[in-house]
């Protein structure tokens, strides 16, 4: 199985570490103040389910469209930016909505937990909410059946890896379309913490 394309922010790993050795209180305290971030959002977005969204077979028909064979990971999603691109504009916000409610729905401390060496734990403050949420773009990347498995099953969330570049397919193809920037807000944000149920044990 592919395991994904580190982009430019794989150096946030080592930053994270460094951050945690060097200045473990103003490390926990950035930490923190992400968590409060993502508490804001929920209040401002009363929404607990998602707006419309596109069928779900026709999101997955697209993500398959993900050229595994390319090296670059812009090459990889080329060509679902560019079928992305002849939808009308509100069905490019209808394909945004379900990513980010399936997002969403990996947005739980137990997948948290199994990430690989930067895993969430209430004793180790090198988590870092952002890898977190790469390591799920990952997960959808893999299809339908990969992702139904891992929601079901976080132990089989997929371990040091990440495929951040599936946040842009949105705005990539509306800007296509469109020829000006993407500006939509998803009933369920796809943030790290708000999953208010899926972090119960710790928010």
């Amino acid at each position: 199985m592919y395991g994904g394309i580190w982009s430019k922010e794989c150096a946030m790993d080592v930053y994270y570490k460094w951050r945690e050795e060097t200045d473990p209180q103003g490390f926990k305290l950035e930490m923190q103040k992400k968590i409060e971030e993502a508490d804001a959002y929920a209040g401002r977005n009363k929404i607990v389910k998602p707006k419309k969204m596109i069928d779900d077979q026709v999101f997955w028909n697209i993500i398959s469209l993900l050229d595994w064979s390319k090296e670059d990971a812009d090459e990889i999603v080329e060509a679902v930016i560019k079928e992305l691109s002849t939808f009308t504009a509100w069905k490019i916000r209808h394909f945004e909505e379900t990513l980010s409610y399936k997002l969403f729905l990996l947005d739980t401390e137990e997948h948290a937990k199994e990430i690989g060496e930067y895993s969430f734990s209430q004793q180790d403050q090198h988590f870092s909410p952002d890898l977190f949420l790469y390591a799920r773009f990952e997960v959808v990347a893999h299809g339908k059946e990969v992702f139904e498995d891992i929601v079901s099953n976080p132990s089989k969330m997929l371990k040091d890896t990440e495929f951040e570049i599936l946040l842009s397919l949105s705005s990539e193809a509306y800007y296509v379309k469109k020829g000006k920037e993407f500006e939509y807000e998803s009933g369920c944000s796809y943030e790290t913490f708000s999953n208010k149920e899926g972090w119960s044990n710790t928010l």
